[in-house]
């Protein structure tokens, strides 16, 4: 066994080094062999894994679960980290006896949060995770119950959250895939990538209860120079404790390829950085982006609101990005589609075409899922208010068959605005002469269509035959 893990280190520094002295990568049919338990290589664009080993096994994270804290605390400020938190007891005491990594914060300490993250990511402190976990659920075990909330919202089926930092329990899980989802969906939140990608030094100011400043720096081999250094590395978090071994996640990009590499489970420091490096080296290597044409599909699908099914909405297909191993072609890969049997109005679409990658000829099995929009639900919509509308109008001044109208028109502008990203909002619920009250003028860009305006008024008494009109 020591013999394998030998030559496959010496492989892994052979490849390093070529990079290193600038000489070509070789090209491989399969992927390499590495030492860790389970990676997975992901296209940070799409969720396509490219290569895998294991990537469903529970394992212990370590310190990478702090990408997961850093992420909610980059989701719930918006990437805007101008403000100052206090330290807790608990986030201080609780990590008494643990020989954890720490950034030295004091109970009663107040500290910007800015402080607090890079220290978190650079310095991997876990009394900084716990601040935020504070931050983030307003106790350490509500940022906790965030996280796992946000592992439940992004469909993961390995993970769980134990504590903000990853120190060992054996409640705390996750698997190479989950990990991997976690990361790019970290990378989407503002401000998280500024933090996850730094690689200089930082200078932590004194605060109101530590007269020194403190200082923490990039400790990344493949970000910051070593036998590993690699120029497309962008990002990365490392971690480490005695039960899961070493761990270390990545983030990289090289001509318009955005990969995110997730190692779990090696026998040491330089093995986890070795083998990611072997693992990228040989995707940015061998896979190609390979475009696939839209195949023109246009499927009906009902929609149902205010009681009933109100018509259809055609659900189109669209063009799909893969990567491919070079030794691949397109005509490999099939596409499904998943359509729900009925759209209830005001809840999103969950229609998604399905591109299925099979195993093969040095890449893992995979499988590309892209959202697909609907044509024709504005139209749809304003068809079924003017029909609810006339039905009012028909009720021959009935107060109930007016109200009976108006409450689906109303049910169906609200459908409209939830299932349509709106951008502005202009209320103009004022009383017109002859009656009847207009609802607010909605504008917004939509993904297949646009809709400037529209305007319903609720029909009211005019004159003697207390008739309203409708306005679109």
């Amino acid at each position: 066994m020591k013999k394998t893990i030998k030559r496959v280190c010496a492989l892994a520094a052979a490849a390093c080094l070529a990079a290193a002295f600038g000489l070509p990568a070789f090209a491989q049919d399969t992927p390499p062999a590495v030492s860790c338990g389970a990676y997975v290589v992901m296209d940070a664009d799409t969720g396509q894994i490219l290569i895998e080993q294991n990537p469903d096994q529970k394992m212990y994270p370590a310190s990478t679960t702090k990408i997961m804290t850093l992420g909610l605390t980059a989701q719930k400020t918006g990437g805007n980290w101008d403000e100052s938190v206090t330290v807790s007891e608990e986030a201080v005491y609780s990590l008494l006896h643990t020989d954890s990594s720490h950034i030295a914060l004091q109970p009663g300490e107040i500290v910007p949060l800015k402080d607090v993250v890079y220290g978190t990511q650079l310095a991997s402190a876990n009394d900084g995770a716990n601040v935020l976990a504070a931050y983030i659920g307003g106790s350490i075990q509500g940022g906790v119950d965030a996280m796992n909330a946000q592992a439940q919202a992004l469909g993961l089926t390995g993970t769980h959250f134990a504590n903000p930092h990853g120190l060992y329990d054996p409640d705390h899980y996750t698997t190479a895939r989950d990990l991997a989802t976690i990361t790019r969906w970290a990378l989407q939140q503002p401000g998280f990538q500024d933090v996850f990608c730094y690689t200089g030094s930082w200078t932590m100011a004194p605060t109101n209860l530590q007269p020194q400043e403190r200082y923490f720096a990039c400790d990344d081999w493949l970000r910051v120079g070593n036998v590993c250094y690699r120029e497309y590395a962008k990002g990365g978090k490392d971690g480490y404790h005695d039960m899961g071994g070493h761990s270390y996640v990545n983030y990289s990009e090289q001509d318009g390829v955005r990969l995110i590499c997730v190692i779990l489970g090696d026998a040491s420091k330089k093995g986890r950085y070795y083998d990611a490096c072997t693992l990228l080296d040989y995707c940015f290597g061998n896979f190609v982006r390979v475009e696939l044409p839209d195949e023109g599909k246009r499927l009906p699908l009902d929609v149902q609101g205010g009681g009933g099914v109100l018509g259809q909405v055609q659900v189109k297909s669209t063009a799909a990005s893969v990567l491919l191993h070079s030794g691949r072609t397109a005509e490999e890969c099939t596409v499904q589609y998943a359509l729900p049997e009925v759209w209830n109005l005001g809840q999103p679409l969950s229609a998604w075409q399905v591109v299925h990658i099979p195993a093969g000829e040095g890449q893992a099995e995979s499988e590309v899922r892209l959202a697909m929009a609907a044509d024709g639900l504005d139209e749809l919509l304003a068809q079924a208010a003017e029909h609810s509308a006339r039905q009012a109008q028909a009720s021959s001044g009935s107060f109930t068959g007016l109200l009976a109208g108006a409450a689906l028109a109303a049910v169906l502008l609200f459908g409209l605005l939830r299932v349509k990203p709106w951008k502005k909002l202009r209320k103009t619920a004022a009383a017109k002469p002859g009656g009847g009250v207009e609802f607010p003028i909605l504008q917004w860009d939509g993904e297949t269509t646009r809709m400037d305006s529209s305007i319903y008024r609720m029909p009211g008494r005019s004159g003697a035959n207390g008739r309203g009109r409708q306005r679109k």
